[in-house]
């Protein structure tokens, strides 16, 4: 029994899009002509901002000690009775703490207790703008060109942690170790498009 893999507990996204008053017709600079009017008007701002939890995972062995046959390693360690404190570091160089599970002793036929998505892996964060002006070329012709930044403010947002804490030779050395990330740095990207 445990949680399911894709189980996110806290998701919230957040999508605007504002139309900037200026130019003819609009609150402000609505006095404006040729150039200027073409310049100042049909542009709109949008933001969509992501926050969620982690993912559930499960901290687990790179062998399986139960001589069941199941190559799939399905064994889980045990959960360490002397350990005190957060097994949850929170770094990318050790999201957990291994010293929280002990492994099942070598070729026993023990399963560990430690149950199934017991841990939550990193959440994400991500916040992307764009900017973009539309401008009529004559009925049902728009150029439409936009400025996008995607991950605005350069977050890091950290993968799934390296869940093998014990291997035959025993602790893993890399146990809980972030070595990537689940989204991109920084994207800047321009587009023009032609809308009919």
């Amino acid at each position: 029994y445990g949680l399911a893999t894709y189980d996110i507990r806290n998701i919230g996204v957040i999508s605007a899009v504002y139309m900037l008053p200026f130019g003819r017709g609009k609150a402000y600079a609505n006095d404006l002509h040729g150039f200027a009017n073409f310049a100042a008007s049909g542009w709109s701002v949008d933001s969509i901002v992501t926050l969620q939890s982690g993912f559930p995972i499960t901290p687990q062995l790179s062998y399986n000690p139960s001589n069941n046959g199941d190559t799939r390693n399905p064994v889980r360690p045990f959960i360490n009775p002397d350990f005190h404190g957060k097994a949850i570091n929170g770094t990318p160089s050790q999201w957990f703490n291994p010293s929280a599970f002990l492994p099942p002793p070598a070729n026993s036929g023990f399963y560990g207790n430690l149950g199934r998505d017991t841990l939550n892996g990193p959440g994400l964060a991500t916040w992307d703008f764009a900017g973009e002006k539309n401008t009529l070329l004559r009925e049902g012709l728009t150029l439409q060109f936009r400025g996008e930044l995607f991950n605005l403010l350069n977050r890091a947002n950290f993968n799934t942690p390296n869940l093998i804490v014990f291997t035959p030779s025993g602790l893993s050395g890399t146990a809980g170790a972030i070595n990537s990330t689940s989204t991109t740095s920084r994207q800047v990207q321009f587009a023009l498009k032609l809308l009919w």
